[in-house]
């Protein structure tokens, strides 16, 4: 393997080649904004964090943004379905409610 030098004769710094996985990971934690698919960008995230030590790569700061958008993203999901059970729950009490007073009173 040869090593190329720069004009003074100094080793030249090559830049670090990008995961592609971090790449991956970011857009489908943006594409899975409020969605299962963000748990898909966390996992991505953390398989290309640990990936870009083991290798020297770049896109670190892309795969720690994977993985906070990842878990916005699984929190915004758990509080949609939570607020969807709740909002179907309180529509349905009334109803509820009235068949209880008509059965009982």
């Amino acid at each position: 393997m040869t090593q190329e030098y720069d004009q003074a004769g100094a080793p030249a710094r090559l830049p670090r080649e990008m995961n592609g996985l971090a790449i991956a990971a970011f857009v489908l934690a943006i594409v899975g904004w409020c969605s299962p698919i963000g748990i898909l960008g966390l996992i991505l995230g953390y398989v290309a964090k640990g990936q870009i030590a083991r290798r020297n790569n770049s896109g670190e700061g892309l795969a720690r943004a994977a993985i906070i958008l990842g878990w916005i993203s699984i929190i915004a999901f758990i509080l949609l379905v939570v607020l969807g059970v709740a909002a179907g729950v309180f529509t349905d009490w009334d109803q509820w409610r009235d068949d209880w007073k008509d059965q009982y009173n």
